[in-house]
């Protein structure tokens, strides 16, 4: 290769080897030893209208007697909470691994847009973080000594993740609230949460009109959210169901003998929905359920066709019964978790037109036409 070669290659050398060194000194260093993770923060309302927030950090010395560091700070937002954070903590308090945002009932009646907006906005969080809503103040659950529970961010975190994907409950992600709060034709909804002693459990599902809270439901009723927005995979339904649409009868005259007690497994679930009319404004909402037997509390000849037949009619009447009374108590409160409006604006035009309240006036007005049709495919083991 002649010189001039070379003399061109050491020049790009060079080039590129100081490029190098002057991006390098653009980019901040950032030690893990002197980095606070955050896995989970709470909001509450105090009297003044401020809020108060609360952020807990797993502590990484071993030799620490507390396994987590809790800070608190009063602020009006959320990014002045985590200002006041840091000037309580030895280390950078960032929000990279947070996993659950929590809100006291008090704060999230009032309106909780503005800090989920901050959250979906920082490049830091991740969407995937869950959303919840509590019985009380967050301060008193994530200063609270518990016993068992290390990292109660991390145990929070768990305990929401393991019943979506039992399909007890909806999915709560920060992505899916933001998308529902910016949708005219359905509400958010999240896990609601409480309490006892050393035990923090979920206790339902937290309804939402817009980006404020109004009210809960427990899981049975929340199980009907999922069937008709969401396809099941899992989860449970117990029911209750008279003797005599079994064909059990009374062992005494002119008595009526306690109602049996039946579990179901749900496998696999398929939902359609389709508006009937405009005039007025009607619903026809199809259910196909494949489900199995766990449990009775007494014994029936399931392996009988016809025993098999009335528990499939009875189950279907039950499971049409219970969704009426849920969308009925929905429409009162005027929140839409199922996202009836998303179809309504989809099928018709102009529709996308309305706001939010016009469509709530709507919707309270709706009818519905259920259809649920429910095969008990196996008996599981107690057959």
């Amino acid at each position: 290769m002649p010189r001039s070669g070379n003399k061109r290659l050491l020049r790009a050398g060079a080039v590129l080897l100081l490029c190098s060194v002057l991006l390098s000194g653009c980019i901040r260093t950032q030690i893990f030893d002197e980095l606070g993770m955050i896995t989970v923060a709470g909001y509450d309302l105090l009297k003044d209208g401020n809020i108060r927030g609360t952020v807990v950090m797993p502590s990484i010395n071993p030799e620490a007697e507390e396994k987590v560091q809790v800070m608190s700070g009063i602020s009006l937002t959320s990014k002045g909470i985590r200002d006041k954070a840091n000037l309580q903590s030895d280390k950078e308090v960032l929000g990279g691994q947070l996993r659950v945002a929590m809100y006291s009932e008090e704060l999230a009646r009032k309106g909780i847009g503005s800090i989920v907006d901050t959250l979906y906005r920082d490049p830091s969080i991740g969407s995937r973080v869950y959303l919840s809503v509590i019985e009380g103040q967050t301060y008193d659950l994530l200063t609270y000594k518990f016993k068992e529970e290390g990292n109660i961010g991390i145990y929070l975190y768990q305990l929401i993740r393991h019943n979506v994907e039992d399909d007890k409950i909806p999915s709560p992600t920060l992505h899916e609230f933001y998308r529902s709060y910016f949708s005219e034709g359905i509400d958010p909804y999240v896990p609601f949460l409480e309490r006892k002693g050393d035990e923090v459990r979920i206790k339902g599902v937290a309804l939402f009109h817009k980006d404020k809270y109004v009210g809960w439901i427990p899981p049975k009723e929340a199980f009907h959210i999922k069937l008709v927005h969401d396809a099941y995979r899992a989860g449970t339904y117990e029911t209750s169901v008279d003797p005599e649409r079994m064909g059990v009868k009374p062992k005494k005259k002119n008595t009526t003998g306690p109602d049996i007690q039946m579990v179901f497994d749900t496998l696999s679930s398929k939902t359609h929905v389709d508006i009937v009319s405009t005039n007025p404004l009607t619903y026809k909402v199809d259910v196909k359920v494949r489900t199995r037997i766990l449990e009775m509390s007494i014994p029936l000849k399931i392996e009988q066709p016809e025993v098999l037949r009335k528990m499939e009619q009875a189950l279907s009447e039950n499971m049409k019964q219970d969704l009426a009374k849920v969308v009925a108590k929905m429409q009162k409160w005027e929140v839409d978790p199922f996202g009836f409006g998303e179809l309504y604006r989809a099928k018709f035009r102009g529709a996308r037109k309305l706001s939010h309240d016009q469509w709530h006036e709507m919707y309270r007005k709706s009818r519905f036409d259920y259809n649920i049709d429910v095969e008990i495919v196996r008996n599981g083991v107690l057959d």
